[in-house]
């Protein structure tokens, strides 16, 4: 069976799409989750938590678009 199915690529490639998607999840979710958070912080006069609310998304916001530029130069140069 391994002659005709390499099961060492396909399950890397399971690996490394499970581990991916559940990476770009978490970073969505945590991008959201700050953005909102800061938010309601604002409205509540309180800047500090705000602010490290802020700091939080946006720091999300970069590793989903760090995320999707490696799977876009991954997907591109095999």
């Amino acid at each position: 069976m391994s002659a005709i199915v390499d099961v060492d690529t396909l399950l890397e490639l399971v690996y490394s799409g499970l581990a991916a998607g559940l990476g770009l999840t978490v970073a969505f979710a945590l991008l959201i989750y700050g953005l909102t958070r800061s938010g309601d912080m604002r409205r509540a006069d309180r800047t500090i938590a705000a602010g490290a609310y802020a700091a939080i998304g946006v720091l999300a916001l970069l590793a989903c678009l760090g995320l999707v530029v490696v799977g876009l130069v991954v997907m591109t140069s095999k």
